[in-house]
């Protein structure tokens, strides 16, 4: 734990401000405050001092956790904000800065065959090595476009790998110590365990506050409407069937059953639109539809004493028909 914060501490006093060292400070030696105790210690306002503690939030410094609380003499619980630092997190902040760091510089340098390491004294032309190495005299390298000796430039010879080398000769303290931080396990940090050793503050007279109390919340927590009582389920019981797949079976029948009835055709669909009538249902068998009477069929049999055996239909109409007589047209 020691390395990790000698760590964060030597990150701070390289890379930001007065104000924000002193805030890391503070953290590692109460290990957790709350917001109006760390303004306290800054001699700050509030405003002021979250604004300053969100730019070393977002950069993975210190974490930030509300929890309601309870003043003395007061029944209304108010949200708190505390700051700790989670050194985990902290650290791999670090070693991504440090890797995206190295990579950009990376990107900046150039390879050896392409920096114009020669420069002409006359027409102010750079070349590459590669570029003059067909054009050498007893003097040197001449110039391609004047003929002029070609003087050789040590600052140009590899201005990207210069920065590199700076930066890893200034990045070393942190190289080296993530190195020692690689060999050791640092422990998990939370709020609950960073705010049970959590050194206090001790306040002059005129600048004392109120003590408060953290709220318990849990799942039998207090409604906020008074006289509402707690309705909800106190216990939860699981039954475990064993016809697991007559149940699936009897369910799949079922959603069979409700796909049918959704899907049905209507009936002006399913059932014709002509209605049709029967006579032997209507009971109208000597007459049509109309009540008109019908003709009637008599079957008659031939004589015992005739060739012909086969029967004989006759049609007898009714006898208004017989009745009737027609008249000569003039």
């Amino acid at each position: 734990m020691d390395v990790a914060q000698t760590l964060v501490r030597s990150v701070m006093r390289a890379f930001y401000s007065t104000q924000e060292i002193l805030v890391v400070e503070a953290l590692v030696t109460h290990s957790a405050l709350r917001d109006d105790e760390l303004a306290y210690l800054m001699k700050m306002n509030l405003k002021d001092l979250h604004r300053l503690c969100a730019t070393l939030r977002d950069a993975r410094f210190l974490t930030v956790h509300t929890r309601p609380e309870v003043q003395a003499g007061k029944t209304r619980p108010i949200n708190r904000t505390y700051y700790f630092i989670d050194y985990r997190q902290t650290i791999d902040a670090i070693k991504w800065r440090v890797y995206k760091t190295d990579k950009d510089m990376q990107g900046i340098a150039r390879p050896a065959d392409e920096n114009k390491e020669y420069s002409c004294a006359r027409c102010k032309a750079q070349w590459t090595q590669m570029e003059v190495l067909d054009s050498v005299s007893a003097a040197g390298f001449i110039c391609q476009r004047c003929g002029f000796v070609l003087e050789r430039s040590k600052e140009r010879e590899a201005p990207g790998h210069q920065q590199l080398s700076r930066m890893n000769n200034q990045f070393k303290f942190m190289t080296d110590m993530l190195q020692e931080v690689d060999k050791v396990v640092v422990p998990e940090c939370n709020f609950d365990k960073a705010i049970q050793v959590a050194r206090p503050i001790v306040r002059e007279a005129t600048y004392e506050v109120l003590a408060s109390v953290p709220v318990e919340t849990g799942l039998n927590k207090p409604s906020a409407v008074k006289g509402l009582a707690n309705t909800g389920p106190k216990t939860m019981s699981v039954t475990i069937s064993q016809d697991n797949d007559e149940l699936e079976a009897q369910e799949s029948k079922k959603r069979k059953e409700r796909l049918l009835r959704e899907n049905a055709l209507p009936i002006w669909m399913t059932e014709s639109s002509v209605p049709v009538k029967s006579h032997f249902a209507t009971g109208n068998v000597d007459g049509d539809e109309d009540g008109a009477p019908a003709k009637r069929v008599k079957l008659e049999t031939a004589d015992p004493g005739s060739d012909i055996g086969a029967p004989s239909i006759k049609m007898e109409a009714d006898e208004d028909e017989d009745d009737l007589e027609f008249e000569d047209v003039m």
